[in-house]
């Protein structure tokens, strides 16, 4: 038989053979079924409208089935119910691949309507624009049908897509309304990870994105981001008008931007995120009140910028070295920005324009700082050649704060700059060495 059915603990175990139909099995199924698909090649679109089933390879073939999409307008997986799992398959064949680096061109800004508004409140551009470092990202329309996809979440709570390798479509894994899933260890090549429109309490970890972009989309909330591996693509993306999103410890290679987010006015952290050699590290238009500390940029265009009126922002514990433009760039009124405890190691350290009221230190504070001083306060100041000023300021009382305020842009001071104490660990060179 192609299909075998067998008991297990108060649930079937469905077995699809390669020549079965995967999505009759699925129509099988009740709720606490395992529908395990054997090695093989199968060319369908499946709909999950079971809840609380799992859809699987054998565990010990992981990798071994192949799902190609019979509909290339269609997603492979489209999944309607609550509580399902779909887990180690290869998944392509939904859509074209769109190719972030080849398409986006930078603009000034976010396209914006007559009264202010953001781009995902006027429908006739909600299926298509720009992150602000010209990063192309793709809305899906008013309509409620999934687009084209690997694996569609459509609606749904608390499911889990683990283990799966999905390449070559239009997009990898695609939510929309959906609360409370997981998506963990699945590989993307050519394609990426949208969370769309009115989508909160998602997980997205220890995935890894090569060609492809990780999209938080417009009024999500609480989602995390964390431990994911982007390369050659165009990193994470946060669109506007949500917040309280955590992106945090993933490590973004070669893409166009490390993270760019825009128009976010309620609370979202970007912490512990190694970025290198993006055109960007991290790019903030128009955001209030985000924390980014601890993160590692080197060898970008720019490490950090802010521009379009981003305020009340903080910025502390990261090391930006080996930009080749600046290590921060302030733009068009960006000011009351809190930024203090970082390590600038570039030639060109800040860039501000109509840019000036920013905070770049903190009251001098007992605790270790970047620069493994016992006192926090400003910023270090390092260049690649040496002579920075942290590098060879006066520090007569060995406090590990310099003894004289540092002019920052011409009108703003960090009045309590690090210095290398004698007993520090060696600045140079961009690394902190212990």
């Amino acid at each position: 038989m192609l299909l075998v059915s067998t008991g297990a603990a108060g649930a079937e175990v469905i077995y699809v053979e390669p020549g079965a139909s995967i999505q009759a099995a699925v129509n099988n199924s009740t709720t606490g079924d395992f529908i395990i698909v054997k090695a093989g090649e199968y060319e369908e679109n499946i709909v999950v409208n079971v809840s609380g089933v799992t859809v699987s390879s054998e565990p010990e073939k992981s990798g071994s089935v192949f799902i190609r999409a019979g509909d290339r307008n269609s997603s492979v997986f489209q999944v309607k119910a609550d509580n399902v799992t779909i887990s180690g398959f290869n998944i392509t064949g939904s859509g074209e691949f769109f190719s972030t680096h080849e398409a986006s061109s930078p603009r000034d800004s976010f396209p914006k309507d007559p009264d202010g508004q953001g781009v995902s409140d006027i429908p006739e551009l909600r299926k298509t624009y720009s992150l602000g470092s010209g990063e192309v990202f793709i809305s899906r329309s008013t309509e409620f049908d999934c687009p084209q996809a690997g694996i569609c979440l459509d609606q749904v709570e608390n499911c889990t897509i683990e283990r799966n390798h999905i390449f070559e479509n239009q997009y990898g894994v695609y939510l929309q309304g959906s609360m409370n899933n997981t998506l963990s260890n699945n590989t993307f090549f050519r394609n990426g990870i949208l969370i769309d429109e009115g989508c909160s309490r998602n997980t997205a970890e220890n995935n890894s994105i090569e060609e492809g972009n990780l999209i938080i989309g417009a009024h999500c909330w609480d989602n995390i981001i964390s431990r994911n591996r982007l390369s050659n693509g165009g990193g994470i993306g946060i669109a506007c008008c949500g917040g309280g999103n955590l992106v945090s410890n993933n490590e973004i290679i070669n893409c166009s931007t490390g993270v760019d987010m825009y128009d976010t006015q309620a609370r979202t952290v970007l912490c512990g995120n190694l970025i290198t050699d993006c055109d960007y590290g991290i790019y903030l238009i128009l955001v209030y009140d985000s924390r980014v500390y601890n993160n590692t940029i080197s060898n970008s265009s720019r490490g950090i910028f802010l521009r379009e009126n981003s305020q009340n922002n903080e910025l502390s514990g990261n090391i930006i070295n080996s930009s080749n433009e600046s290590g921060i760039y302030l733009l068009d009124h960006c000011a009351d920005n809190r930024i203090f405890n970082n390590y600038f190691n570039n030639t060109v350290n800040v860039k501000a324009e109509n840019s000036k009221g920013n905070s770049w230190n903190i009251t001098k504070a007992p605790g270790i700082n970047i620069a493994e001083g016992p006192y926090l306060g400003g910023n270090f100041w390092a260049d690649l050649n040496g002579t920075g000023y942290s590098q060879i300021a006066e520090d007569s009382d060995s406090d590990g704060i310099c003894d004289l305020p540092y002019n920052v842009n011409g009108c703003d001071y960090d009045y309590l700059p690090l210095a290398r104490l004698p007993f520090s660990p060696s600045l140079s060179g961009g690394n902190l060495k212990l």
